[in-house]
């Protein structure tokens, strides 16, 4: 218990687990907190404007093929690569390229695109700050013999062509082209859901992880690595070799503390919005044990798992090395993002996602799905933390050192 507190002492003591503690006070408040400007109530939830997805081919076809010829027409393709807007321009030959998709798709040819560019009207569109040029090009025909297998691999080279985050990705045409308005019958279904399955506190758990698992899947790795770094600096790590403890025991205990003092600033977010929805939704018995559970199950193994990681690699590697790797990973799993930001929850998702108060019935599809991942992520993190353990043993053996990449020690420094 002793080697436990002295171990949560160093943590709340370094500068990282301050910043770390800032950056999720700071989600918190910037991208939560206005959620809850005012309750979800019969008469507001319209404000909302909910959408459904019908995923219905004859939907998204017509309307994705129109929309990409229009912007063949302008060569302005709207993309987001790396989650951020970016207007694509190809050069010549890419753009016959996707010229040929079209006429693939339609049951127009070469000669009969160009017709209808000259018969097309323009108008200037913003996006963020970018105004860009754009056809408004309806009711492209279809070609009698495509099938939406294979208006679904075309898509899928146009989306190679532009190089990836367009609106033609496979996966997100539906949620593109087949959006369409709830009726007020349906919303009042969303209403209800909100009101009597989620008991309002559980809608507002799921948003509440969706923010901070954002974050929480990286910036831990930071303290778990400033934690390995400091023993290094000090020369702790000496003494420590010469002490009786097991590395089992010293590891675990480490990780431990760095898992329970970063789930505080979590806790404690945690309770200013419980204590906001209870004063919010006055007369109700909001579910906040209900709301706890499900971010607890959502959050604690992408601590867990980002702490984990930065203790295994900083002491194979190093410090640097670890932050590079989570970020790494962290931002692929970004990208890797399908939209909608609802529903999409895989067995092996890392960062889940579910970013409204509605739609509960598409999370509560892939729950089994969703469950599994926050296991198989809590036994991953336990796994790292064995290797670290198995690691620091040969260490305080003096029959590894770890493995450098710079320095006088590296593996890529010649000796004489």
């Amino acid at each position: 218990m002793m080697l436990f507190i002295r171990e949560c002492k160093k943590i709340f003591h370094s500068l990282t687990f301050i910043i770390y503690f800032a950056a999720v006070i700071l989600m918190f408040f910037t991208q939560f907190w206005p959620a809850m400007d005012e309750p979800v109530t019969s008469s507001t939830i319209d404000s909302y404007e909910l959408a459904k997805i019908s995923g219905e081919p004859e939907t998204i076809m017509p309307k994705a093929l129109d929309s990409l010829t229009g912007c063949y027409f302008s060569n302005t393709y709207r993309c987001y690569p790396y989650g951020l807007f970016k207007a694509v321009h190809l050069n010549s030959r890419d753009n016959d390229k996707i010229r040929d998709c079209i006429t693939e798709m339609s049951s127009l040819n070469a000669d009969e695109l160009e017709e209808l560019k000259a018969a097309s009207s323009i108008s200037h569109v913003k996006v963020g700050t970018n105004e860009l040029e754009s056809y408004n090009v309806k009711g492209v025909p279809l070609s009698e013999d495509i099938t939406y297998e294979r208006f679904r691999e075309i898509m899928g080279e146009v989306d190679d062509i532009l190089g990836g985050g367009s609106d033609y990705r496979p996966d997100d045409l539906a949620y593109k082209f087949s959006q369409e308005p709830m009726t007020h019958e349906e919303i009042l279904e969303q209403y209800d859901e909100f009101m009597e399955k989620d008991h309002i506190a559980i809608a507002y758990g799921r948003l509440f992880s969706d923010y901070l698992g954002i974050i929480l899947a990286v910036i831990p790795v930071f303290v778990a690595a400033a934690l390995v770094t400091a023993d290094k600096r000090t020369k702790m790590n000496e003494l420590i070799y010469s002490r009786r403890i097991s590395s089992f025991r010293l590891v675990f205990t480490r990780f431990a503390a760095l898992v329970l003092t970063m789930v505080i600033p979590v806790l404690l977010c945690g309770a200013i919005a419980s204590a906001r929805i209870m004063y919010m939704y006055k007369g109700s018995t909001p579910d906040i044990a209900g709301a706890f559970e499900v971010s607890g199950k959502w959050l604690l193994p992408d601590i867990m798992l980002a702490a984990a990681m930065g203790m295994f690699i900083s002491e194979l590697f190093s410090a640097g090395m670890a932050i590079l790797v989570q970020f790494a990973a962290w931002f692929m799993c970004m990208m890797m993002t399908s939209m909608p930001l609802y529903g999409h929850i895989g067995r092996f998702t890392f960062i889940c996602r579910h970013n409204s108060l509605f739609y509960r019935s598409e999370f509560m599809k892939h729950y089994s799905d969703f469950i599994f991942s926050r296991i198989f992520y809590t036994a991953a993190a336990l796994a790292a933390v064995l290797l670290t353990v198995f690691v620091y043993e040969l260490k305080r053996g003096g029959k590894f050192n770890g493995i450098m990449f710079f320095g006088k020690d590296s593996i890529f420094r010649h000796k004489t």
